[in-house]
């Protein structure tokens, strides 16, 4: 239990500080890379110039233009309608919303282009997440970056409502960048891990955007990690054999119902197991599910398995690059993600084949690694 509240915690801290790189295509025009900006400000005899953090100068009017919403698509009216979405369209800001942009990143740009002139200027970002089924489900967490003269600080908080939040003290702001793959990457005085965030919509950056989302939200979400990153099977056999069923059946009902623990318990009904994979793989038995690794922790009379979790680790991000359809046959082309730059991992090519059913359901058949 202690595993699995300390994973969920984690799981809402990144999801509040950092954007999962989405997928695309092949990429159009990413754009020219932004230097990286070191917050020394302007040298003058007495040293570097001191930002001012006073209440009155955090207080001051933004500078900079305000917001221009590019995706009004990807928001619900809940979102448009809460005070801090008005808010944040009155500022220079990048809104995001489930973890996708929906404003131009020119307040981004601009924001660089100032601190490289040594000027004033102001960068929001607003990131809004809704967790259905929370007793807390609508999250907002912003961040403020200042320059002030060349120098920079960023102040930050988050909320448990869309309707009002008060940003902390700022801090001294060392370094800020954006990259070819639209996320801004910031580091913090005294902080050793620099922060990144999405602020450049992937329909943006790669042709066919919306249909790569598409197709990654309904193949490979279900499937989470455990059976696409560094996991080559052709069969469910093969499958239970390199990654374990419980920890694909784990990911699958995740998708579907939400935490397993939350109406299973510890102590899962393998019947229900072998029925959920079997809605998405030919030929599971429940002597596939055990396997050697489960068999002590399975209860005949009870016939459930015991089991508390255990799987630890960063998520891997997906992009996916391309797909082709022969008949019933789905080849989806993909490449995990660094989470934190959004770049390409090397050697994370993978197609994964699923046979579409008449119904529209479908089964996945393999995953195999290509050059």
């Amino acid at each position: 239990m202690p595993s699995r509240i300390l994973a969920l915690s984690l799981a809402i801290l990144l999801v509040l500080g950092l954007a999962a790189c989405g997928p695309g295509g092949k990429e159009k025009d990413p754009g020219k890379n932004q230097p990286v900006a070191s917050g020394g400000g302007s040298l003058s005899q007495d040293g570097p110039k001191k930002p001012d953090t006073s209440p009155a100068a955090l207080d001051r009017k933004p500078i900079g233009t305000p917001a221009v919403i590019d995706y009004p698509e990807l928001a619900n009216e809940t979102l448009t309608a809460s005070a801090l979405y008005r808010q944040a369209l009155e500022r220079p800001s990048v809104i995001c919303y489930q973890e996708e942009p929906l404003t131009d990143p020119q307040p981004v740009e601009d924001f660089l282009a100032a601190v490289e002139k040594g000027e004033d200027r102001d960068l929001y970002l607003y990131q809004f997440r809704c967790w259905e089924g929370n007793d807390d489900p609508y999250i907002c967490f912003m961040v403020h970056f200042l320059s002030t003269g060349g120098t920079m600080t960023v102040a930050s908080d988050y909320s448990y409502n869309w309707d009002t939040l008060e940003e902390r003290s700022s801090r001294p702001l060392t370094a800020i960048s954006r990259n070819e793959y639209g996320m801004l990457i910031y580091r913090e005085e005294g902080i050793t891990e620099p922060t990144a965030v999405q602020v450049v919509n992937d329909r943006a950056l790669y042709e066919n955007a919306e249909e790569c989302h598409r197709l990654r939200d309904t193949y490979l979400a279900p499937l989470a990690a455990a059976a696409l990153i560094d996991c080559s099977w052709s069969s469910a056999g093969e499958l239970a054999e390199s990654a374990g069923l419980v920890w694909i059946f784990e990911d699958l009902y995740r998708h579907e119902n939400g935490d397993p623990w939350d109406s299973l318990g510890s102590n899962w009904p393998l019947e229900t197991m072998q029925e959920t994979l079997s809605r998405y793989f030919d030929g599971v038995t429940k002597e596939m599910i055990l396997g050697r690794k489960y068999a002590g922790s399975y209860d005949p009379q009870t016939d459930t398995l015991f089991y508390e979790g255990g799987r630890g680790g960063m998520m891997p991000s997906f992009r996916v690059t391309g797909w082709t359809q022969e008949g019933d046959w789905l080849m989806i082309h993909y490449e995990a993600c660094d989470y934190f730059s959004g770049a390409p991992v090397e050697g994370s090519l993978y197609t994964l084949t699923v046979r579409i059913l008449e119904d529209g359901s479908f089964r996945y058949c393999s995953n195999l690694p290509r050059s």
